[in-house]
Parts: structure tokens; C-alpha cells; sequence
């Protein structure tokens, strides 16, 4: 299982049409599911990787179902391992599902993934203050449940403060998006005008 070229995986010709993509979907699947030994390999590895790098173009491309095989099929391989990609594939999954409209899926993949990056990374890393702050709380908001996604989102928003500062971006984000929770919990909320 020498070097997997992204190459291999389907690239559109001239006229945008996708070459390979079957063969070398199918051929990354048989590497990333094949072995002998139950040792996540370098070329195992690479093949997931892949196979992630090809299902968010199928997401790009509105093939959600599609996406969501694949990225179920990382994610299964990575956890059966501890692979640290654990955190990519989850996130990932959950936000084809977030396009898909399957908001409680959402949600539950993106509580896993938190929980991967506080036992992993500590609550004070920037990619579990994201999850905790931004992503999830995004996820409450779409469901209708903005109380629940004020309370994350301050919460996150002070250890944000706390471990990465007023002029991080994540702690930008937080506080822009605790403004608009706050409005809506207070029934202030007003969405601007659609210009045609």
C-alpha cells in the first residue's frame, strides 16, 4: 500500500466530468477495510483519508447520502483504531447530517465529538471551545431551542475569555453569535431583509 495519491480519487476532465471515481472509491474501501492484521497501517490510514477527502466532495455536490456512507464508514474505521482523525471524521459527519436536515444526529455526533476533544485536548483547547461555543450551539439554534444554546455558548464564551482571548476568532464568533442568542431569547430578534 504504497503512497495513495489524491490522484487516484475521481477528478473532474475538461469538460467536469468525474473520471476514476468508482474504481478508486472502491479501491480505497478495499484498503481501508482489508488486512490480515487488525493494525491500523499507514496505507489504511491514507486510504481513510482519503475516502473522507472524496465524501466531502460529495457533500460539496449535494450528495448527502453518498457523503454520509463514507464518512460513516472513516469514522467506523478510525474509532475501531483510537485514531486521533476521530475528531475530523465525526465532525464531518455531523455537519452532512446538519445539511441533511438530521439536526438530532447533528447534535448527537457533535456531544461525541466534544467529548473526544475534552478527553483529548483538555476543555480549554480552541477546537473543543468551538465545539462547545460555535458548533453546537448552531446546531440548538437551528432545532429551536435557543436558551439551551445561550447557555453553551456563554459558557464557552468566558473560557474562551480565559484561554484564548478577546481578539481570537473563535471568540469573535462566540460573542457575535451569544448576540443574536440573546435576541432571540428576549424575542428582539429581528432577521434583516432579503434584498431580491
Amino acid at each position: 500500500h504504497r503512497l495513495l495519491s489524491s490522484s487516484l480519487i475521481a477528478q473532474p476532465d475538461a469538460t467536469g466530468v468525474m473520471k476514476r471515481g468508482n474504481h478508486a472509491i472502491r479501491l480505497l474501501l478495499l484498503l481501508s477495510s482489508s488486512s490480515p492484521s487488525s493494525s491500523l497501517t499507514l496505507g489504511r490510514v491514507r486510504a481513510l483519508r482519503a475516502l473522507g477527502e472524496r465524501s466531502i466532495q460529495f457533500a460539496r455536490d449535494g450528495h448527502y447520502d453518498r457523503a454520509e456512507a463514507l464518512q460513516r464508514r472513516v469514522l467506523n474505521g478510525m474509532q475501531k483504531h483510537g485514531h486521533p482523525d476521530i475528531a475530523t471524521a465525526l465532525n464531518n459527519l455531523a455537519d452532512t447530517c446538519y445539511l441533511q436536515g438530521a439536526l438530532e444526529e447533528a447534535e448527537r455526533l457533535q456531544r461525541e465529538l466534544w467529548s473526544f476533544q475534552r478527553e483529548r485536548l483538555g476543555d480549554g483547547h480552541p477546537q473543543t471551545l468551538k465545539v462547545m461555543g460555535i458548533l453546537l450551539p448552531v446546531t440548538l439554534t437551528a432545532q429551536g431551542r435557543f436558551a439551551e444554546a445561550m447557555g453553551l455558548c456563554s459558557e464557552a464564551g468566558s473560557q474562551m475569555d480565559e484561554h484564548l482571548g478577546e481578539m481570537h476568532p473563535h471568540t469573535i464568533v462566540a460573542a457575535a453569535l451569544r448576540e443574536v442568542l440573546a435576541a432571540h431569547v428576549q424575542g428582539t430578534f429581528e432577521a434583516a431583509p432579503r434584498h431580491p
